[in-house]
């Protein structure tokens, strides 16, 4: 994983700089957009020559594809717009929208695929296969495993979940692709034709995954809750701090990768000078922000300690 990080992605790149990490949001877009309108051609033509239904729709499915690209690019570029007066903690969210539309269209095309495949079965149609044929699948076939590789380590290594929801996409494709294979090669060997039940199984898998990328997406966009351990962290370094008696009420706002913001009550002596207590605060939100990479607003709250020990 390590060597084909370092094939696709810079070793000199910032990639905690969002203009760099949305360059290559954008990056991945554009080699989607070009191999799957590659991969639509391919199929479409084998698909019509073939007569056969599941790789005409899995052309159509590589279009939508090209379509989720272009999203993925319009999101990544919204994203990385700077704060503005409407929206001062960024656009991040664009992100998710982004990955919320490439959902929708994976669930789309699964029911394309469905229906389709459910006609094929109703009225079965001979294959016309041939060599060439099955030879443009197969270079299809590594096409989309490319393009899951790619899109899985550089997602992965940005932390975007565009990139790697149409990694997921890719895999699935990668195995209707398997699947629309073993079923040609099966009519060619034993005269049996599956093609409509294989692509009822396409459909199937291809419908699964939209329904856990829309679900994802959406937690997101409603506010998801930041992982324990993040939480933990924050609490951690909040409670380390000198004269520190306490912390509690964290919240945190996820408004993109990148951009999390939030506050959280510390409790102090309050026979402390508060200068000394605003110092301490001020050095606990930088700590937080340089070991989390979240931006944390102190609000000191202060405690009588000798009223605590009198109870």
């Amino acid at each position: 994983m390590k060597r084909l990080e370092n094939i696709f992605i810079n070793s000199n790149d910032d990639l905690e700089n969002p203009d760099v990490r949305n360059g290559y949001i954008r990056k991945s877009g554009y080699i989607g957009v070009i191999f799957n309108l590659i991969l639509f051609g391919i199929k479409l033509t084998v698909g019509l020559f073939a007569n056969s239904i599941a790789v005409i729709s899995d052309a159509f499915n590589n279009l939508v594809d090209s379509l989720s690209s272009i999203v993925t690019i319009v999101g990544g570029y919204l994203a990385g717009k700077p704060a503005d007066e409407e929206h001062p903690f960024g656009h991040g969210r664009y992100e998710y929208i982004a990955s919320f539309v490439v959902s929708i269209l994976i669930l789309l095309t699964g029911g394309f695929l469905f229906k389709s495949s459910l006609e094929k079965i109703i009225e079965p149609k001979a294959l016309n296969t041939s060599l060439i044929s099955l030879i443009m699948l197969v270079v299809s076939l590594f096409i989309k495993i490319f393009l899951y590789i790619y899109n899985k380590v550089v997602g992965e290594k940005i932390n975007s979940l565009g990139m790697i929801g149409v990694a997921e996409d890719a895999v699935n494709d990668v195995i209707s692709s398997i699947g629309i294979l073993v079923s040609i090669l099966i009519f060619i060997l034993f005269d049996i034709n599956i093609d409509g039940y294989a692509g009822i199984l396409v459909s199937i898998i291809i419908f699964k995954s939209g329904i856990e990328i829309l679900k994802h997406s959406t937690f997101y966009i409603l506010g998801k809750a930041l992982p324990k351990n993040t939480q933990e962290k924050i609490m951690g370094i909040a409670k380390s701090g000198n004269h520190v008696l306490g912390a509690h009420d964290l919240e945190l706002h996820d408004y993109g990768e990148g951009k999390v913001v939030g506050s959280i009550h510390v409790e102090f002596p309050s026979d402390l000078i508060f200068k000394e207590v605003h110092e301490i605060a001020d050095g606990l939100e930088k700590e937080i922000l340089k070991k989390t990479g979240i931006e944390i607003v102190i609000h000191m709250d202060p405690v009588n300690v000798d009223e605590d020990r009198n109870n």
